[in-house]
């Protein structure tokens, strides 16, 4: 799935959803993956293009996909 942030506080209720999952959540951009469930991680990515998001398992993705919707790209 593809992500996208508009702003700060966007990236801070993402990172707050992927919190509460236990499962592993991460996002990609074209150079690193990063901890999802990390403020400090997630502000090492590129915000200029959509980011991927990866979900351990394909229950848990469409789980996920529908709580970060606002999201998605």
């Amino acid at each position: 799935m593809q992500i996208q942030f508009a702003s700060l506080s966007d990236v801070q209720e993402f990172v707050g959803l992927a919190t509460l999952q236990p499962y592993l959540v991460q996002v990609q951009d074209t150079e690193r993956t990063v901890n999802a469930k990390s403020f400090m991680e997630m502000f090492t990515l590129d915000f200029s293009e959509p980011l991927s998001v990866i979900v351990s398992g394909e229950e848990n993705e469409a789980r996920f996909a529908l709580a970060a919707k606002k999201f998605i790209v």
